[in-house]
């Protein structure tokens, strides 16, 4: 069985057996529920610091994990940003996926660094050039000060378990909403 499809079994099935993996799950899910709540707070109450980039900064990003159109609408923004005549500076993660070469094909002009830390990655853009930054994948990105926070929500994730991984698709609570300027 394929990743992907054991999640979203692990995830949606209703059999006896997913629901008990599932729960097997459930103490995990608790535990990481709890590191994300503390690393947003240690936020909140300035513990952590978030960084300002010096340009318009725009976080487009999701509450669960996979796919929920994320890298088609930072590249729709850069590509607006450079209709604007802003040259937009997008910063990705960089799994190994086509991201990158998407972001390049569709947005030209756009300069599109990738790296783990992604206030590095948004202060190179800038010095390359960037006068605005588009975070592809970056709403738990809370190291990087934004001026809009753009949630987008998967359908399809909606029909799953509502827990956090590993024993549901949620990388952070729904309450996480909160922070979004857009959902």
């Amino acid at each position: 069985m394929r990743a992907h499809a054991a999640a979203r079994w692990l995830w949606s099935a209703t059999t006896a057996p997913a629901r008990l993996a599932r729960a097997s799950l459930v103490p995990a899910a608790a535990a990481y529920a709890a590191c994300a709540r503390v690393r947003v707070q240690a936020y909140r109450h300035g513990l952590l610091r978030s960084r300002r980039i010096g340009v318009p900064t725009i976080a487009v990003g999701n509450l669960s994990v996979g796919g929920t159109g994320k890298t088609p609408i930072a590249s729709w923004i850069a590509a607006h940003c450079a209709r604007r005549g802003l040259t937009p500076g997008i910063v990705l993660r960089g799994y190994g996926g086509d991201e990158t070469g998407v972001h390049r094909e569709r947005v030209p002009g756009a300069i599109v660094v990738q790296g783990r830390d992604r206030a590095r990655a948004a202060r190179r853009a800038v010095g390359l050039g960037a006068r605005a930054i588009v975070l592809d994948d970056g709403f738990q990105r809370l190291d990087v000060r934004r001026d809009l926070n753009l949630l987008l929500v998967s359908a399809e994730a909606s029909d799953t378990a509502r827990w956090m991984l590993p024993a549901g698709p949620w990388r952070e609570p729904w309450s996480a909403m909160r922070r979004a300027d857009i959902v």
